[in-house]
């Protein structure tokens, strides 16, 4: 019988040694699998430190973008954040508690608040009853929900690997993602399901494309996605860009939202459902 050259040999000896280790070890998640592992994980720290930027006007160039910056807590649904917005030439505090927007009224505008109360409210579905977006509410222009956006990715339902690519120096991974706005827990909810519907009305797909970065750790660091809505008579076509980047998950948060004292409630000046 012919005996095995030595090279075969070392070669027969290096995958049955290997061959095991390599099967406990398994093969790395589908891309899919990956994104939705991150998403978990990252409400299981249930907070972060979020920055993000939008930017809304006609496809190609939307025009100035309003950025801000604060902590949130993913399974509460708060947040407590400075929002830049170029118009009023400088910060505005802004928090999220409980379904309702709370912003803290710029000096150029306290003139124009009822009483004088330093701060204003509004539940957040009448600020997504006619904007584009639909979780990613405007308030003046400016973005006030960017949980909406991380909370979608709860309906992810496709993605693909980009590749390798940092953020901010962090190295992570690079993902193109759809979401199916259906599947979202939006969607599931009685009170938000009508700004679902009516997102899905204005750009005319419940596919929502959105780039996903999830770090080493497995956890989401950068979401990005741009929302278009197509032109329609009397109106024309907007793009909505926005990014949120998250940092510190699991750092400690608590919001509350201004005395009752403080506060005049300006959503009855807006549209219902």
């Amino acid at each position: 019988m012919t005996r095995p050259r030595p090279a075969v040999l070392l070669a027969l000896v290096l995958a049955a040694v290997l061959g095991p280790l390599t099967a406990c070890a398994g093969a790395p998640p589908d891309p899919l699998t990956a994104v939705r592992a991150a998403v978990a994980q990252t409400y299981g720290e249930g907070t972060a430190r979020l920055a993000f930027t939008s930017s809304t006007g006609p496809p190609g160039d939307p025009g100035t973008p309003v950025t801000g910056h604060g902590v949130a807590d993913l399974v509460a649904g708060t947040a407590d954040a400075t929002v830049e917005i170029p118009l009023l030439g400088g910060g505005t505090r802004v928090l999220l508690v409980g379904g309702t927007l709370y912003a803290q009224v710029p000096p150029t505008l306290a003139a124009l608040v009822p009483g004088g109360a330093p701060w204003v409210s509004v539940p957040l579905d009448r600020l997504t009853a006619r904007a584009v977006g639909g979780p990613l509410a405007l308030f003046g222009g400016t973005p006030i929900d960017p949980l909406g956006q991380i909370d979608q990715l709860r309906g992810v339902t496709e993605a693909r690997v980009v590749g390798p690519e940092p953020v901010d120096g962090t190295p992570a991974t690079h993902y193109a993602a759809v979401v199916d706005l259906l599947t979202t827990p939006a969607a599931g909810d009685p009170a938000r399901r009508p700004a679902v519907d009516r997102l899905i009305e204005e750009i005319g797909t419940r596919r929502l494309p959105v780039d996903v970065w999830v770090d080493d750790r497995g956890l989401l660091r950068r979401v990005a996605q741009t929302v278009t809505a197509p032109e329609r008579p009397g109106r024309p076509a907007t793009a909505t860009t926005t990014t949120v980047t998250l940092t510190e998950h699991g750092l400690p948060v608590t919001v509350t939202p201004p005395p009752a004292d403080q506060v005049t409630d300006v959503g009855v000046l807006l549209p219902a459902g």
